[in-house]
Protein backbone atom coordinates (compact mmCIF):
# COMPACT_ATOMS: atom_id res chain seq x y z
CA UNK A 1 0.00 0.00 0.00
CA UNK A 2 1.41 2.90 -0.75
CA UNK A 3 1.66 6.19 1.08
CA UNK A 4 2.02 10.01 0.26
CA UNK A 5 5.10 10.35 -1.00
CA UNK A 6 7.87 12.37 0.80
CA UNK A 7 8.44 16.23 0.14
CA UNK A 8 11.76 15.44 -0.12
CA UNK A 9 11.80 12.37 -2.10
CA UNK A 10 13.26 13.85 -5.23
CA UNK A 11 16.80 14.18 -3.34
CA UNK A 12 16.67 10.29 -3.52
CA UNK A 13 15.98 10.40 -7.22
CA UNK A 14 18.25 8.99 -9.39
CA UNK A 15 19.17 12.37 -11.85
CA UNK A 16 18.47 11.09 -15.49
CA UNK A 17 16.87 14.18 -17.20
CA UNK A 18 14.05 12.82 -19.07
CA UNK A 19 15.81 13.77 -22.71
CA UNK A 20 18.81 11.50 -21.50
CA UNK A 21 16.14 8.39 -20.15
CA UNK A 22 14.23 8.33 -23.66
CA UNK A 23 18.20 8.48 -25.02
CA UNK A 24 18.85 5.72 -23.05
CA UNK A 25 15.66 4.03 -23.35
CA UNK A 26 15.77 3.48 -27.36
CA UNK A 27 19.11 2.18 -27.10
CA UNK A 28 17.87 -0.85 -24.48
CA UNK A 29 13.85 -1.35 -24.94
CA UNK A 30 12.46 0.38 -27.89
CA UNK A 31 13.95 -1.26 -30.94
CA UNK A 32 12.67 0.43 -33.55
CA UNK A 33 10.96 -1.80 -36.32
CA UNK A 34 9.16 -0.41 -39.32
CA UNK A 35 6.40 2.12 -39.00
CA UNK A 36 3.73 0.66 -37.87
CA UNK A 37 0.61 1.43 -40.04
CA UNK A 38 -2.69 2.56 -38.81
CA UNK A 39 -5.18 -0.47 -38.87
CA UNK A 40 -8.09 0.30 -41.22
CA UNK A 41 -10.83 -0.98 -38.24
CA UNK A 42 -12.44 2.07 -36.65
CA UNK A 43 -11.95 2.47 -33.23
CA UNK A 44 -15.81 2.06 -31.78
CA UNK A 45 -15.98 2.36 -27.90
CA UNK A 46 -18.80 -1.18 -27.80
CA UNK A 47 -16.28 -3.30 -30.17
CA UNK A 48 -12.92 -2.28 -28.03
CA UNK A 49 -15.13 -3.24 -25.42
CA UNK A 50 -16.42 -6.32 -26.58
CA UNK A 51 -12.26 -7.30 -27.56
CA UNK A 52 -11.23 -7.48 -23.89
CA UNK A 53 -11.68 -11.13 -22.98
CA UNK A 54 -10.76 -12.61 -19.34
CA UNK A 55 -9.18 -15.06 -20.40
CA UNK A 56 -6.35 -13.04 -21.42
CA UNK A 57 -6.50 -11.17 -18.61
CA UNK A 58 -5.58 -14.24 -16.44
CA UNK A 59 -3.00 -15.16 -19.37
CA UNK A 60 -1.26 -11.88 -17.93
CA UNK A 61 -1.96 -12.45 -14.40
CA UNK A 62 -0.29 -15.78 -14.56
CA UNK A 63 2.95 -14.64 -16.02
CA UNK A 64 3.18 -11.74 -13.28
CA UNK A 65 2.51 -14.96 -10.74
CA UNK A 66 5.46 -16.71 -12.79
CA UNK A 67 7.71 -13.79 -12.76
CA UNK A 68 7.38 -13.40 -9.29
CA UNK A 69 8.34 -17.03 -8.41
CA UNK A 70 11.62 -16.90 -10.80
CA UNK A 71 14.71 -18.04 -9.32
CA UNK A 72 15.81 -16.17 -6.56
CA UNK A 73 12.76 -14.12 -6.92
CA UNK A 74 11.46 -14.84 -3.75
CA UNK A 75 7.79 -14.45 -4.30
CA UNK A 76 7.92 -10.51 -4.50
CA UNK A 77 8.00 -8.10 -7.70
CA UNK A 78 8.93 -5.15 -5.12
CA UNK A 79 10.97 -2.51 -7.32
CA UNK A 80 14.21 -3.44 -8.63
CA UNK A 81 13.58 -7.04 -7.82
CA UNK A 82 14.05 -10.00 -10.18
CA UNK A 83 10.39 -10.56 -10.11
CA UNK A 84 10.08 -6.98 -11.24
CA UNK A 85 12.45 -6.39 -14.07
CA UNK A 86 11.03 -9.97 -15.67
CA UNK A 87 7.45 -7.99 -15.38
CA UNK A 88 8.87 -4.95 -16.86
CA UNK A 89 10.83 -6.70 -19.69
CA UNK A 90 7.55 -8.43 -20.48
CA UNK A 91 5.23 -5.84 -20.41
CA UNK A 92 7.83 -3.50 -22.58
CA UNK A 93 7.88 -6.50 -25.22
CA UNK A 94 4.61 -6.79 -25.31
CA UNK A 95 3.72 -3.06 -26.08
CA UNK A 96 6.70 -3.48 -28.64
CA UNK A 97 5.55 -5.57 -30.52
CA UNK A 98 1.90 -4.11 -30.75
CA UNK A 99 3.74 -1.04 -32.28
CA UNK A 100 4.28 1.26 -29.73
CA UNK A 101 7.06 3.50 -29.11
CA UNK A 102 8.54 2.11 -25.61
CA UNK A 103 10.73 4.04 -23.36
CA UNK A 104 12.11 3.13 -19.89
CA UNK A 105 12.85 5.60 -17.72
CA UNK A 106 15.06 5.28 -14.41
CA UNK A 107 14.39 6.19 -10.48
CA UNK A 108 16.34 5.46 -7.68
CA UNK A 109 15.61 4.90 -4.20
CA UNK A 110 16.05 2.96 -1.05
CA UNK A 111 14.51 -0.90 -0.25
CA UNK A 112 14.81 -2.71 2.25
CA UNK A 113 15.97 -6.21 2.79
CA UNK A 114 15.21 -8.19 5.97
CA UNK A 115 18.09 -10.13 6.94
CA UNK A 116 16.28 -11.10 10.75
CA UNK A 117 14.15 -10.55 13.14
CA UNK A 118 12.89 -11.79 16.28
CA UNK A 119 10.63 -10.66 19.32
CA UNK A 120 10.04 -11.81 22.90
CA UNK A 121 7.69 -10.46 25.22
CA UNK A 122 8.92 -11.05 28.85
CA UNK A 123 11.88 -13.64 27.08
CA UNK A 124 9.53 -15.45 25.35
CA UNK A 125 9.66 -15.87 21.52
CA UNK A 126 6.14 -14.43 19.62
CA UNK A 127 6.59 -16.48 16.60
CA UNK A 128 7.70 -15.07 13.76
CA UNK A 129 4.92 -15.92 11.88
CA UNK A 130 3.33 -13.61 14.22
CA UNK A 131 5.69 -10.36 13.10
CA UNK A 132 7.31 -8.80 10.13
CA UNK A 133 9.74 -6.13 9.79
CA UNK A 134 8.98 -2.70 8.22
CA UNK A 135 10.82 -1.82 5.36
CA UNK A 136 13.44 1.53 6.02
CA UNK A 137 13.10 0.29 10.00
CA UNK A 138 16.61 0.85 11.50
CA UNK A 139 18.70 -2.60 12.77
CA UNK A 140 19.10 -3.19 16.53
CA UNK A 141 19.33 -5.38 19.49
CA UNK A 142 17.66 -4.24 22.09
CA UNK A 143 15.45 -5.00 25.66
CA UNK A 144 13.63 -2.32 26.92
CA UNK A 145 10.19 -1.75 28.88
CA UNK A 146 6.73 -1.67 26.67
CA UNK A 147 4.84 0.97 26.78
CA UNK A 148 1.29 1.06 25.59
CA UNK A 149 0.60 4.42 23.63
CA UNK A 150 -2.65 5.45 24.24
CA UNK A 151 -5.42 6.30 21.49
CA UNK A 152 -3.45 6.01 18.35
CA UNK A 153 -0.32 7.72 18.40
CA UNK A 154 -1.24 10.18 15.28
CA UNK A 155 -0.01 13.31 17.67
CA UNK A 156 2.38 14.32 20.23
CA UNK A 157 -0.06 14.46 22.82
CA UNK A 158 -0.42 10.97 22.62
CA UNK A 159 3.10 10.78 24.24
CA UNK A 160 2.23 13.41 26.39
CA UNK A 161 3.29 12.25 30.24
CA UNK A 162 4.11 8.07 28.89
CA UNK A 163 7.94 8.83 29.26
CA UNK A 164 8.54 6.69 26.29
CA UNK A 165 11.90 8.04 25.35
CA UNK A 166 14.57 4.44 25.46
CA UNK A 167 11.65 2.11 25.73
CA UNK A 168 9.70 0.08 23.14
CA UNK A 169 6.82 1.47 22.40
CA UNK A 170 3.25 -0.46 21.10
CA UNK A 171 1.18 1.55 18.53
CA UNK A 172 -2.27 1.09 17.63
CA UNK A 173 -2.96 0.64 13.52
CA UNK A 174 -5.72 3.43 12.01
CA UNK A 175 -6.08 6.85 11.38
CA UNK A 176 -2.93 8.05 10.14
CA UNK A 177 -0.47 6.60 8.16
CA UNK A 178 2.38 4.44 9.41
CA UNK A 179 4.95 6.83 8.42
CA UNK A 180 3.36 9.26 10.67
CA UNK A 181 2.76 7.60 13.41
CA UNK A 182 6.92 6.44 12.99
CA UNK A 183 7.86 10.36 12.71
CA UNK A 184 5.88 10.88 16.20
CA UNK A 185 7.59 8.33 18.10
CA UNK A 186 10.58 9.08 17.13
CA UNK A 187 10.21 12.73 18.15
CA UNK A 188 9.05 10.65 20.99
CA UNK A 189 12.76 9.38 21.41
CA UNK A 190 12.01 6.00 21.59
CA UNK A 191 13.79 2.94 21.45
CA UNK A 192 11.98 1.04 19.47
CA UNK A 193 8.11 0.52 17.91
CA UNK A 194 5.50 -2.23 17.59
CA UNK A 195 2.74 -1.96 15.44
CA UNK A 196 -0.30 -3.71 16.25
CA UNK A 197 -2.40 -4.82 13.75
CA UNK A 198 -6.55 -3.93 14.12
CA UNK A 199 -7.99 -6.89 11.28
CA UNK A 200 -7.45 -10.28 11.88
CA UNK A 201 -4.70 -12.02 10.14
CA UNK A 202 -0.75 -11.68 9.66
CA UNK A 203 1.35 -8.80 10.48
CA UNK A 204 -0.07 -5.67 8.28
CA UNK A 205 3.31 -5.29 5.44
CA UNK A 206 3.96 -1.64 5.78
CA UNK A 207 6.98 0.84 6.22
CA UNK A 208 8.36 3.96 7.86
CA UNK A 209 9.61 7.22 6.27
CA UNK A 210 12.21 5.97 3.62
CA UNK A 211 14.46 9.51 3.89
CA UNK A 212 15.33 9.03 6.90
CA UNK A 213 15.95 5.40 7.17
CA UNK A 214 19.47 5.92 9.06
CA UNK A 215 17.58 7.64 11.91
CA UNK A 216 14.68 5.34 12.13
CA UNK A 217 13.73 2.91 14.79
CA UNK A 218 13.98 -0.55 14.85
CA UNK A 219 9.90 -1.17 13.91
CA UNK A 220 7.78 -4.32 13.51
CA UNK A 221 4.52 -5.20 13.19
CA UNK A 222 2.51 -7.46 15.21
CA UNK A 223 -0.55 -9.35 14.27
CA UNK A 224 -3.73 -8.62 15.60
CA UNK A 225 -4.12 -11.95 17.38
CA UNK A 226 -0.22 -11.84 18.84
CA UNK A 227 -0.86 -8.24 20.42
CA UNK A 228 -4.86 -8.47 21.84
CA UNK A 229 -3.08 -10.63 25.34
CA UNK A 230 -0.18 -7.92 25.37
CA UNK A 231 -2.29 -4.81 25.72
CA UNK A 232 -4.41 -6.84 28.16
CA UNK A 233 -1.87 -7.43 30.11
CA UNK A 234 -0.34 -3.90 29.93
CA UNK A 235 -3.51 -2.20 30.42
CA UNK A 236 -3.74 -4.30 33.54
CA UNK A 237 -0.91 -2.61 34.74
CA UNK A 238 1.68 -5.55 34.14
CA UNK A 239 5.34 -4.26 33.60
CA UNK A 240 6.40 -5.97 30.28
CA UNK A 241 9.60 -5.77 29.06
CA UNK A 242 10.28 -6.63 25.16
CA UNK A 243 13.46 -7.51 22.94
CA UNK A 244 13.87 -6.89 19.74
CA UNK A 245 16.09 -8.10 17.56
CA UNK A 246 15.93 -7.02 14.22
CA UNK A 247 19.02 -6.58 11.33
CA UNK A 248 18.15 -5.08 7.95
CA UNK A 249 19.74 -3.91 4.99
CA UNK A 250 18.98 -0.44 3.39
CA UNK A 251 20.14 0.20 0.16
CA UNK A 252 19.29 2.42 -3.09
CA UNK A 253 18.14 0.48 -6.42
CA UNK A 254 17.78 1.40 -9.78
CA UNK A 255 14.33 0.77 -11.32
CA UNK A 256 12.09 1.31 -14.71
CA UNK A 257 8.86 3.05 -15.16
CA UNK A 258 7.86 1.14 -18.72
CA UNK A 259 6.21 4.06 -20.77
CA UNK A 260 4.15 3.22 -24.11
CA UNK A 261 2.95 5.78 -26.97
CA UNK A 262 0.84 4.92 -29.85
CA UNK A 263 2.51 5.90 -33.03
CA UNK A 264 -1.20 7.41 -33.97
CA UNK A 265 -3.37 10.02 -32.74
CA UNK A 266 -2.59 13.72 -32.08
CA UNK A 267 0.77 13.77 -30.17
CA UNK A 268 -0.30 16.92 -28.80
CA UNK A 269 -3.67 15.24 -26.94
CA UNK A 270 -2.33 12.39 -25.32
CA UNK A 271 -4.64 10.51 -22.70
CA UNK A 272 -1.96 8.78 -20.19
CA UNK A 273 -3.51 5.35 -18.38
CA UNK A 274 -1.73 3.94 -16.02
CA UNK A 275 -1.21 1.26 -13.16
CA UNK A 276 2.22 0.39 -11.01
CA UNK A 277 3.94 -2.31 -11.52
CA UNK A 278 5.35 -3.55 -8.33
CA UNK A 279 4.32 -5.56 -5.42
CA UNK A 280 5.11 -5.04 -2.04
CA UNK A 281 8.50 -6.99 -0.13
CA UNK A 282 5.59 -9.48 1.15
CA UNK A 283 4.13 -11.29 -2.22
CA UNK A 284 3.46 -11.24 -5.54
CA UNK A 285 1.17 -8.40 -5.87
CA UNK A 286 -1.42 -10.65 -8.34
CA UNK A 287 -4.06 -8.13 -7.32
CA UNK A 288 -2.08 -5.40 -6.24
CA UNK A 289 -1.43 -4.40 -8.68
CA UNK A 290 -0.96 -7.35 -10.93
CA UNK A 291 -4.91 -6.65 -11.75
CA UNK A 292 -4.00 -2.68 -13.01
CA UNK A 293 -0.84 -3.70 -14.54
CA UNK A 294 -2.54 -6.95 -16.77
CA UNK A 295 -5.36 -5.10 -17.82
CA UNK A 296 -3.46 -1.84 -19.46
CA UNK A 297 -1.39 -4.44 -21.44
CA UNK A 298 -4.74 -6.50 -22.76
CA UNK A 299 -5.87 -2.67 -23.41
CA UNK A 300 -2.81 -1.78 -25.44
CA UNK A 301 -2.73 -5.15 -27.30
CA UNK A 302 -6.74 -4.40 -28.36
CA UNK A 303 -6.39 -1.07 -28.71
CA UNK A 304 -3.45 -1.60 -31.60
CA UNK A 305 -5.58 -3.79 -33.79
CA UNK A 306 -7.86 -0.29 -34.47
CA UNK A 307 -7.45 2.70 -36.48
CA UNK A 308 -9.16 6.14 -36.40
CA UNK A 309 -7.24 7.48 -33.29
CA UNK A 310 -7.97 11.23 -33.02
CA UNK A 311 -5.67 11.41 -30.02
CA UNK A 312 -2.68 9.49 -28.67
CA UNK A 313 -2.88 7.22 -25.73
CA UNK A 314 -0.03 6.43 -23.07
CA UNK A 315 0.25 3.48 -21.39
CA UNK A 316 2.46 3.05 -18.45
CA UNK A 317 3.73 0.83 -15.84
CA UNK A 318 4.66 3.03 -12.94
CA UNK A 319 8.00 1.67 -10.85
CA UNK A 320 8.28 2.52 -7.20
CA UNK A 321 4.66 2.90 -6.21
CA UNK A 322 4.37 0.85 -2.58
CA UNK A 323 6.90 3.41 -1.34
CA UNK A 324 5.61 6.34 -2.27
CA UNK A 325 4.40 6.92 -5.32
CA UNK A 326 7.91 7.94 -6.62
CA UNK A 327 7.97 6.36 -10.40
CA UNK A 328 4.73 8.78 -11.39
CA UNK A 329 5.50 11.50 -9.40
CA UNK A 330 9.43 11.17 -11.25
CA UNK A 331 7.74 11.11 -13.96
CA UNK A 332 5.38 14.25 -14.08
CA UNK A 333 8.75 15.91 -12.13
CA UNK A 334 10.55 15.43 -15.20
CA UNK A 335 7.90 16.73 -17.69
CA UNK A 336 8.69 20.03 -19.73
CA UNK A 337 5.68 22.63 -19.31
CA UNK A 338 5.13 22.20 -23.06
CA UNK A 339 5.03 18.14 -22.30
CA UNK A 340 2.62 18.39 -19.98
CA UNK A 341 0.28 20.69 -21.52
CA UNK A 342 0.31 17.83 -24.12
CA UNK A 343 -1.74 15.39 -21.71
CA UNK A 344 -5.42 15.76 -21.33
CA UNK A 345 -6.38 13.53 -18.54
CA UNK A 346 -4.74 10.76 -16.45
CA UNK A 347 -6.49 7.34 -16.29
CA UNK A 348 -5.34 5.14 -12.80
CA UNK A 349 -6.12 1.44 -12.57
CA UNK A 350 -5.20 -0.01 -8.79
CA UNK A 351 -6.70 -2.74 -7.79
CA UNK A 352 -8.99 -3.68 -9.49
CA UNK A 353 -10.64 -7.76 -8.94
CA UNK A 354 -10.04 -7.02 -5.12
CA UNK A 355 -11.68 -10.60 -3.75
CA UNK A 356 -14.07 -8.73 -1.21
CA UNK A 357 -14.70 -5.64 -3.49
CA UNK A 358 -17.72 -3.34 -2.97
CA UNK A 359 -19.01 -0.16 -4.13
CA UNK A 360 -16.31 1.86 -2.20
CA UNK A 361 -14.18 2.39 1.36
CA UNK A 362 -15.99 3.28 4.87
CA UNK A 363 -17.18 7.38 5.26
CA UNK A 364 -18.47 7.54 1.78
CA UNK A 365 -22.22 9.02 1.99
CA UNK A 366 -23.40 8.12 -1.25
CA UNK A 367 -24.56 4.53 -2.62
CA UNK A 368 -25.31 4.85 -7.01
CA UNK A 369 -27.83 1.36 -7.79
CA UNK A 370 -27.40 0.43 -11.28
CA UNK A 371 -30.52 1.41 -13.34
CA UNK A 372 -31.29 -2.31 -14.59
CA UNK A 373 -30.33 -4.00 -11.04
CA UNK A 374 -32.84 -3.97 -7.93
CA UNK A 375 -31.20 -7.02 -6.92
CA UNK A 376 -28.02 -5.27 -5.38
CA UNK A 377 -24.99 -7.69 -6.24
CA UNK A 378 -22.40 -5.54 -7.98
CA UNK A 379 -20.15 -3.13 -6.90
CA UNK A 380 -17.68 -0.92 -8.02
CA UNK A 381 -15.99 2.42 -6.87
CA UNK A 382 -15.31 5.23 -9.34
CA UNK A 383 -12.99 7.80 -8.10
CA UNK A 384 -14.71 10.51 -6.56
CA UNK A 385 -13.43 13.31 -9.11
CA UNK A 386 -16.12 16.06 -7.99
CA UNK A 387 -15.46 15.16 -3.94
CA UNK A 388 -19.24 15.01 -3.94
CA UNK A 389 -19.02 13.16 -0.78
CA UNK A 390 -16.29 15.68 0.51
CA UNK A 391 -13.79 13.03 1.19
CA UNK A 392 -10.82 13.70 -0.96
CA UNK A 393 -8.11 15.27 0.57
CA UNK A 394 -4.50 17.17 -1.10
CA UNK A 395 -5.50 19.49 -4.36
CA UNK A 396 -8.69 19.75 -5.80
CA UNK A 397 -9.43 17.41 -8.27
CA UNK A 398 -8.75 19.65 -11.65
CA UNK A 399 -11.56 20.59 -14.06
CA UNK A 400 -12.27 17.54 -16.56
CA UNK A 401 -12.26 14.99 -14.00
CA UNK A 402 -15.75 15.17 -13.48
CA UNK A 403 -16.18 14.42 -16.88
CA UNK A 404 -13.88 11.30 -16.77
CA UNK A 405 -16.53 10.23 -13.46
CA UNK A 406 -19.33 10.53 -15.34
CA UNK A 407 -17.90 8.44 -18.27
CA UNK A 408 -17.33 5.67 -16.15
CA UNK A 409 -20.77 6.25 -14.35
CA UNK A 410 -22.53 5.89 -17.65
CA UNK A 411 -20.75 2.43 -18.47
CA UNK A 412 -22.10 0.90 -15.20
CA UNK A 413 -25.22 2.64 -15.08
CA UNK A 414 -26.12 1.00 -18.45
CA UNK A 415 -25.58 -2.61 -17.79
CA UNK A 416 -26.69 -2.51 -14.54
CA UNK A 417 -23.54 -2.35 -12.38
CA UNK A 418 -24.14 -0.43 -9.08
CA UNK A 419 -21.22 2.25 -8.29
CA UNK A 420 -20.11 4.90 -5.72
CA UNK A 421 -17.75 7.48 -5.33
CA UNK A 422 -14.21 6.43 -4.55
CA UNK A 423 -11.60 8.43 -2.33
CA UNK A 424 -8.55 11.14 -4.24
CA UNK A 425 -6.06 11.02 -1.61
CA UNK A 426 -2.88 10.61 -1.67
CA UNK A 427 -2.28 6.93 -2.09
CA UNK A 428 -2.00 5.63 -5.73
CA UNK A 429 -0.55 6.58 -9.17
CA UNK A 430 -3.05 9.56 -10.23
CA UNK A 431 -1.86 11.70 -7.17
CA UNK A 432 1.19 13.54 -9.32
CA UNK A 433 -1.45 13.80 -12.76
CA UNK A 434 -3.57 15.73 -9.94
CA UNK A 435 -1.05 18.01 -8.70
CA UNK A 436 -0.41 18.91 -11.92
CA UNK A 437 -3.42 20.06 -12.97
CA UNK A 438 -4.48 16.84 -14.82
CA UNK A 439 -8.09 15.91 -14.92
CA UNK A 440 -7.86 12.18 -13.79
CA UNK A 441 -9.94 9.06 -12.59
CA UNK A 442 -10.24 5.46 -13.05
CA UNK A 443 -12.25 2.36 -11.14
CA UNK A 444 -10.75 0.26 -8.32
CA UNK A 445 -12.31 -2.23 -6.00
CA UNK A 446 -11.08 -1.80 -2.28
CA UNK A 447 -8.03 -2.44 -0.66
CA UNK A 448 -7.26 -2.40 3.27
CA UNK A 449 -10.45 -1.21 4.46
CA UNK A 450 -13.04 -2.96 6.26
CA UNK A 451 -16.03 -4.41 4.80
CA UNK A 452 -19.43 -3.44 7.14
CA UNK A 453 -22.50 -5.05 7.79
CA UNK A 454 -24.48 -2.06 6.17
CA UNK A 455 -22.30 -2.35 3.00
CA UNK A 456 -23.12 -6.48 2.93
CA UNK A 457 -26.40 -5.61 3.09
CA UNK A 458 -26.49 -3.63 -0.28
CA UNK A 459 -23.36 -5.57 -1.74
CA UNK A 460 -23.31 -8.86 -0.55
CA UNK A 461 -20.01 -9.86 0.30
CA UNK A 462 -18.34 -10.61 3.80
CA UNK A 463 -18.33 -8.37 6.62
CA UNK A 464 -15.61 -7.68 8.94
CA UNK A 465 -12.60 -8.45 6.74
CA UNK A 466 -10.70 -5.92 4.11
CA UNK A 467 -11.62 -5.51 0.72
CA UNK A 468 -8.94 -7.90 -0.35
CA UNK A 469 -8.02 -9.81 2.69
CA UNK A 470 -4.58 -10.85 1.24
CA UNK A 471 -3.91 -7.35 0.46
CA UNK A 472 0.27 -6.72 1.67
CA UNK A 473 0.47 -10.45 2.04
CA UNK A 474 1.63 -13.51 0.54
CA UNK A 475 -1.44 -14.82 0.07
CA UNK A 476 -2.04 -12.10 -3.10
CA UNK A 477 -1.70 -14.79 -5.57
CA UNK A 478 -3.85 -16.32 -8.81
CA UNK A 479 -6.47 -17.37 -5.98
CA UNK A 480 -7.07 -13.90 -5.10
CA UNK A 481 -9.02 -12.21 -8.45
CA UNK A 482 -12.39 -11.73 -8.45
CA UNK A 483 -13.07 -12.27 -12.05
CA UNK A 484 -16.17 -10.57 -12.68
CA UNK A 485 -14.97 -7.51 -11.05
CA UNK A 486 -11.60 -7.94 -13.41
CA UNK A 487 -13.45 -8.55 -16.46
CA UNK A 488 -16.32 -5.26 -15.82
CA UNK A 489 -13.23 -2.99 -14.84
CA UNK A 490 -11.36 -4.08 -17.71
CA UNK A 491 -14.01 -3.77 -19.79
CA UNK A 492 -15.22 -0.07 -18.57
CA UNK A 493 -11.65 0.79 -19.11
CA UNK A 494 -12.06 -0.05 -22.84
CA UNK A 495 -15.15 1.87 -22.93
CA UNK A 496 -13.98 5.05 -21.96
CA UNK A 497 -10.65 5.42 -23.46
CA UNK A 498 -12.59 4.81 -26.83
CA UNK A 499 -14.30 7.53 -25.91
CA UNK A 500 -11.76 9.81 -24.84
CA UNK A 501 -9.63 8.52 -28.23
CA UNK A 502 -12.02 9.65 -30.62
CA UNK A 503 -13.67 12.72 -29.41
CA UNK A 504 -12.41 16.12 -29.45
CA UNK A 505 -10.59 16.44 -25.88
CA UNK A 506 -11.46 19.86 -24.84
CA UNK A 507 -15.66 19.04 -25.64
CA UNK A 508 -15.92 15.97 -23.57
CA UNK A 509 -13.98 17.51 -20.74
CA UNK A 510 -15.50 20.65 -20.94
CA UNK A 511 -19.04 19.54 -20.92
CA UNK A 512 -19.77 16.00 -19.72
CA UNK A 513 -23.21 15.94 -19.48
CA UNK A 514 -24.20 17.03 -22.48
CA UNK A 515 -21.73 14.77 -24.26
CA UNK A 516 -22.29 11.84 -22.05
CA UNK A 517 -26.30 12.51 -21.70
CA UNK A 518 -26.30 11.24 -18.59
CA UNK A 519 -29.79 10.08 -17.67
CA UNK A 520 -32.16 10.74 -14.57
CA UNK A 521 -33.45 8.72 -11.60
CA UNK A 522 -30.32 7.10 -10.50
CA UNK A 523 -31.56 5.43 -7.31
CA UNK A 524 -29.35 6.68 -4.08
CA UNK A 525 -29.22 4.96 -0.37
CA UNK A 526 -27.78 7.80 1.92
CA UNK A 527 -26.74 6.78 5.06
CA UNK A 528 -24.56 8.28 8.07
CA UNK A 529 -20.54 7.01 8.21
CA UNK A 530 -19.31 5.88 11.50
CA UNK A 531 -17.00 9.22 11.55
CA UNK A 532 -15.21 7.78 14.32
CA UNK A 533 -14.17 4.68 12.84
CA UNK A 534 -10.82 4.62 10.55
CA UNK A 535 -10.99 5.84 6.99
CA UNK A 536 -9.34 3.68 4.74
CA UNK A 537 -8.85 5.68 2.40
CA UNK A 538 -8.00 3.29 -0.89
CA UNK A 539 -4.37 2.85 -1.30
CA UNK A 540 -3.12 4.86 1.57
CA UNK A 541 -1.69 2.38 4.15
CA UNK A 542 -3.38 3.11 7.96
Amino acid sequence: MAEGHSPSFASYMHSIPLSVALVLASLSVARAGPPVAPPSNPLIPAKFEASIQLENLLGHSKKIWEFANLPGAKTTRSFGTIGYNATADYFAKLAEDHGYHVERQTVRYPATTIISNSLKINGVDVPLSEITTFQYSGSASLTAPLVLVPNLGCSAADYEGLNAAGKIVLVHRGVCTFVEKGEIAKAAQVAGIIMRNNVAGPPVASRLEPTAFETNPPTLSLSQAAAEPIVTRLTAGESITATLNINVSNEFRHSDNIIATSKTGDQNKVLVVGAHLDSVPAGAGVNDDGSGSATIAELAIQLSKFGGLKNAVRFAWWTTEEVGLVGSHYYVDHLSASEKSKIFANLNLDMTASPNYIIGLNLLPMVHVGQNSLTIKRRIGVYDADNSTGQNTGTPAPPGSTAIKKLFQLHYDKRGINHTNYAFTSGSDYRPFLDAGIPSGGVATGAGGIKTPFEVSLFGGTAGIQYDPCYHLLCDDLSNLATDAYLWNARANADVIAQLLTTDSAVILRDPVSFVRLKSGVRQFEYAANLGEECHSHHDEL
